[in-house]
């Protein structure tokens, strides 16, 4: 029982991790355009804070080798990756400011 529990909380931590990093790589375009307009401790908030979703990525990918992803949710994963694949690049220059 103990395990079914986990793996219903688990997946229900799955989704909430794919909404949030949907809505975070998604958004990787549009602050281009902002980040000039940001002021420095905000820029230097964002970077402090960019490893969270990093994070959030990489232990979906953990639940995803451990067969924790419903057949639907590793097919939103499948899509983060890909969306995160795009959007790295875009990430990474305004990182390296």
């Amino acid at each position: 029982m103990a395990q079914v529990s986990h793996i219903r909380t688990a997946r229900e931590r799955i989704d909430r991790y794919l909404d949030y990093l949907f809505r975070e790589w998604n958004n990787v375009p549009d602050l281009v355009g902002e980040w000039e307009e940001w002021e420095e401790l905000d820029r230097l908030d964002f970077v402090l804070e960019w490893p969270i979703r990093e994070d959030h990525v990489y232990q979906l990918k953990q639940w995803a080798a451990e067969g924790l992803l419903s057949p639907a949710q590793r097919a939103r994963y499948d899509e983060l990756l890909r969306l995160v694949e795009r959007n790295r690049p875009i990430l990474n220059d305004l990182l390296a400011e």
